[in-house]
């Protein structure tokens, strides 16, 4: 038992410092002050967003039927969120030879890894339970004891089924990959697959709600049957039965143990799948050819080779890039129907090039690459500064490299609008010039902010994509300024020609482009020049 409560603890103890910030003085308030802010904060959004669930139920007493429905939501989150974090935190990790190397059996190991991921997803569970049973106290009818006893409970429980069902998935995605050459891109493609399903599902959201309301009780019917956990909770909540909790704990318990013994008759299998190097040989007769390129060429290869061969950063930061293309081939057949729920559908219409900006200008700021390039070198930049080659060549690579990953994406959902929609040329050349101009203000932003809490040391990429400080704050501010000029422009449409406003915003673009490429160039250089292992 000792054995496996050190083994916990040293995992553990790489992985949770998610936010963990340096500074010359590291107090211990320091450590926690920006986790706390950011739980806060989400916890807030989902209280809101619960309240107004509860609100029309309450008057039909069926304040449970949303509790109900919640857990099946969060679970199905949870499985969404760990299904591409369960093969970096399970699969061909950095220290499987090390482990693998101890007296240690090795059904131990994987039980170690898999209980390092139910903890991720027990403190993901809580941000959405914790605030959920505030919001039910406010809307109940009466309270008991039992409320509490159940909500505790649920966090540590709900999550057990999402994280066996993410891991069964994550092993399949990963035994599979492992049979093909390009081992990465069949993981890529079955977690895009996955998200784009989830994603048409959310953009139908205003008549699920719609539905739910009208047919509450017929739902939490369906919800029960297809989802235990979901009747669970609600009933424990409702009608307290010691002997229903019980019985759901040995489930949760039998559940992770048969998971936790299948897994471990292929997991090693698996991951030495991963591991294995698959070569081809080619010979040609005659003179070898050697292929030259710039520098900028040959380092933006490099980062375009580092984005391709990691699956978790491609996920994370790539979706944006298909979420513009998707939501520009739904507006081509619905753009009537959804622009009908907004007061201002018609004006909107009216001045469609504002409207394919906006969708442009949200997607790209929200897609975070550069957060992350600095960190992912790890230990190579030892290396990489060692090069005969100019700092400042060296981060003009890797946004030359973000903007070859996302520009031409956009671009193509610009097109996709044009063809539908049919704007004038002068407006069609200020989108094309303002798709170019809008990303490079988060590839410049995030890795000024990488630079500054760079972070070398990782166990794995997730770690990396995922639970960095600087892709927190470069993800953030960028939603922050897309949200904000969203609402602008939402405003100003109609009250000024949509031609100036495409001026004004490509002259302000042009100014910010400007002031963050200076500061890349002279501070970032600086930070870059800093930095070592």
């Amino acid at each position: 038992m000792k054995k496996i409560y050190s083994l916990i603890r040293a995992c553990m103890s790489s992985d949770m410092n998610i936010f963990k910030i340096k500074q010359k003085k590291d107090s211990k308030s320091s450590k926690f002050v920006l986790p706390l802010f950011i739980s806060l904060c989400f916890m807030f959004a989902i209280w809101t967003y619960a309240n107004s669930y509860f609100e029309p139920m309450a008057p039909l007493h069926l304040q449970h039927i949303v509790l109900s429905i919640f857990a099946f939501m969060i679970s199905l989150m949870v499985i969404v969120e760990g299904i591409y974090k369960a093969g970096p935190l399970i699969f061909n990790c950095k220290d499987d030879q090390l482990l693998l190397s101890l007296p240690i059996k090795r059904r131990t190991v994987l039980f170690v890894r898999i209980f390092k991921f139910y903890v991720f997803e027990l403190m993901f569970t809580a941000l959405f339970i914790i605030p959920l049973s505030v919001a039910y106290i406010r809307w109940a009818e009466s309270l008991e004891w039992t409320f509490f006893l159940t909500s505790i409970l649920m966090i540590f429980l709900l999550p057990i089924i999402p994280v066996v069902i993410s891991c069964i998935i994550g092993a399949i995605t990963a035994g599979l990959s492992g049979r093909f050459k390009y081992k990465n891109a069949v993981q890529i493609i079955v977690s895009m697959v996955f998200l784009v399903g989830v994603l048409y599902l959310s953009m139908n959201i205003d008549k699920v709600i719609q539905y739910l309301v009208t047919n509450a009780t017929s739902i939490n019917e369906v919800i029960t049957k297809l989802y235990y956990p979901a009747g669970v909770y609600s009933n424990l909540v409702t009608n307290f039965s010691i002997k229903e909790l019980l019985l759901f704990i040995l489930v949760n318990i039998a559940i992770f143990t048969i998971a936790l013994l299948m897994l471990s008759k292929f997991y090693f299998k698996i991951n030495s799948r991963l591991k294995k190097v698959t070569t081809h040989k080619s010979s040609k007769k005659g003179a070898i050819k050697y292929n030259s390129s710039g520098v900028i060429t040959s380092l933006t290869k490099k980062e375009l080779n580092t984005f391709f061969k990691t699956p978790v950063f491609i996920i994370n930061a790539g979706f944006g890039v298909i979420l513009h293309i998707l939501i520009a081939i739904v507006l081509c057949f619905k753009a009537e129907s959804l622009l009908n729920a907004f007061d201002n559908g018609k004006v909107i219409l009216d001045n469609i090039s504002v409207l394919i900006f906006a969708i442009m200008l949200v997607a790209s700021l929200t897609t975070s690459i550069t957060s992350s390039m600095i960190r992912l070198e790890g230990r190579n930049i030892n290396i990489l500064k060692s090069l005969p080659v100019s700092t400042k060549k060296i981060l003009i690579a890797k946004i030359v490299a973000s903007s070859i990953l996302t520009i031409p994406a956009f671009i193509i959902g610009d097109i996709i609008l044009f063809v539908r929609f049919a704007p004038s040329i002068i407006e069609m050349l200020l989108i094309i010039i303002l798709t170019i101009l809008t990303p490079l203000i988060p590839h410049f932003l995030g890795l000024i902010v990488n630079l500054k809490y760079p972070k070398l040391e990782f166990e794995t990429e997730a770690e990396v994509v995922k639970q960095s400080t600087s892709s927190f704050i470069s993800v953030t501010f960028g939603f922050m300024i897309a949200m904000f000029s969203a609402l602008f422009l939402f405003n100003i449409i109609g009250t000024i020609n949509s031609l100036l406003i495409l001026l004004i915003f490509t002259g302000a673009f042009i100014v910010i482009d400007i002031i963050l490429y200076l500061l890349l160039t002279t501070k970032g250089v600086k930070d870059f020049n800093k930095l070592s292992v």
